[in-house]
């Protein structure tokens, strides 16, 4: 089969209804040979170089992107991006690069990447030498569809040496980049190193380790295919995970449930040690306690019978504001907006809006708006007192909204909440 052939067909296998592709294009030979596939193809395509500026060839390396582009009669983008090395250089450029991809993508566009058959032997390996499970060893898919995009690698099948002779048959140039060269990278000491001596040693290695992706692959589809309802039944409207009964599941049960939930919120893998740490210090520990553990930039925590993912939130003091008849107001601390209508109070925060309906008596009277209150406070209408603790329990506000979340006031009684939750 002809690399032309083979190309339209995983489009047409994995992607049957898509027409329109941004491919990213570093000018190397594999993302050229990729292009020049595409522009051989009725899809509308567009190219983008991404300018790491770690390389004092960056600029010509543009240049050249750039004149190709003319040549196949391709739009192309030039994007800039600093990198952050503070996780490595490679991790950082990689994040950076997919922020600007999924910057210039279109609606409706696919991106596409040139991986080929060594680069999935190569990340097989990494995820080897981390000590991954058959998520990680799953390696690359030839789609994948993340949170905001979808990204197709349509040459995964392909290797290296049928690349390199697609692209002298139709003699076209590529560029190298030096940092290819250098084995300090741990990609690059498996492919200058390691994998040539294995594949010299053991005819299409390369092929054997993509096998065992495949098969890892669908043994976690196969997973996943399994705890979908499981998962699905116990996730609830702010995406929390109901921990009821969670000491009847095998270790292995509760760890994949986890797993799939993290991932299902954009949250970064745990280790082995992180996800016990949920298991055993959060989901485990006596019911009296609120713990919480850090997982990459969210913070995973407990309210009662349910486990929920946040970002890291900085302490609000209490302050308190007068909230006049027909008025509009920004809470201080990026809190949202508050708008009142006589009797009615309307609350938006992050796209979602919560109403309070002030009793009949109050609608033409002031009422004050207040953070952070504790202690007893008198409850509007009503001859007793009462703890704030337990109305935030009522209400179900876990203990971290709870100085973030506006109470209503009439003089010195409580007449409500504005919780999303």
């Amino acid at each position: 089969m002809g690399l032309l052939h083979h190309f339209q067909a995983q489009c047409q296998t994995h992607l049957p209804a898509a027409s329109q592709f941004l491919v990213g294009l570093s000018g190397g030979l594999d993302s050229v040979a990729l292009l020049h596939l595409f522009s051989r193809t009725t899809f509308k395509v567009r190219a983008i170089y991404i300018h790491h500026g770690l390389s004092p060839n960056a600029d010509h390396w543009a240049e050249f992107c750039q004149q190709y582009c003319k040549r196949l009669n391709i739009p192309f983008i030039l994007q800039k991006v600093t990198v952050d090395a503070s996780n490595g250089i490679e991790n950082g450029a990689r994040a950076a690069r997919y922020q600007a991809f999924q910057q210039h993508l279109n609606a409706n566009e696919v991106l596409a990447t040139a991986h080929h058959l060594d680069d999935q032997a190569e990340t097989f390996l990494l995820a080897l030498k981390r000590g991954s499970g058959i998520k990680g060893l799953s390696a690359m898919q030839g789609v994948n569809v993340l949170q905001n995009f979808t990204l197709f690698r349509p040459l995964l099948g392909i290797s290296k040496a049928e690349l390199v002779e697609y692209a002298t048959q139709h003699k076209l140039d590529w560029i190298e980049d030096e940092s290819n060269a250098d084995s300090r990278f741990d990609r690059n000491f498996l492919r200058n190193e390691i994998l040539p001596k294995l594949n010299q040693r053991w005819q299409h290695f390369n092929e054997m380790v993509a096998r065992s992706a495949q098969h890892c692959q669908v043994q976690q589809a196969l997973i996943e295919e399994l705890l979908s309802n499981e998962l699905k039944q116990r996730m609830g409207e702010n995406q929390q995970l109901s921990i009821i009964g969670f000491e009847d599941f095998s270790p292995a049960k509760q760890q994949q449930l986890l797993r799939l939930w993290l991932e299902k919120n954009g949250v970064a893998m745990p280790t082995q040690a992180q996800l016990q740490a949920v298991i055993f210090e959060l989901i485990f520990a006596n019911a009296d306690k609120n713990p919480q553990l850090k997982i990459g930039n969210k913070v995973i925590r407990r309210y009662q019978q349910a486990i929920f993912i946040t970002e890291e939130l900085e302490a609000i003091p209490a302050f308190e504001m007068v909230l006049n008849t027909e008025s509009e107001m920004e809470l201080p601390y990026q809190l949202g907006t508050i708008i009142r209508h006589k009797q009615e109070i309307i609350y938006k925060k992050k796209e979602q809006n919560h109403r309070l309906l002030l009793p009949s008596g109050l609608a033409e009277q002031a009422v004050s708006l207040t953070i952070g209150k504790q202690g007893k406070v008198k409850c509007y209408g009503k001859p007793h007192r009462e703890e704030m603790k337990k109305i935030w329990q009522n209400h179900g506000v876990p203990i971290w909204e709870r100085d973030r979340t506006p109470l209503i006031f009439w003089q010195d009684e409580w007449i409500g909440c504005l919780t999303n939750l």
